[in-house]
């Protein structure tokens, strides 16, 4: 692994840590996307 991947801020925490925050940040909001998305597609046939 790369120096910059594994350095860390004042606090303790390594850039990883937080890369992988907002991955699952974005998945998070794309998950709940869809699931409007289905729910709106749902309330359309009933």
């Amino acid at each position: 692994m790369s120096k910059e991947t594994r350095s860390i801020d004042k606090k303790g925490f390594s850039n990883k840590f937080f890369e992988e925050l907002d991955k699952e940040h974005d998945n998070a909001k794309e998950f709940a996307k869809r699931q409007k998305e289905l729910k709106e597609k749902k309330k359309k046939y009933l």
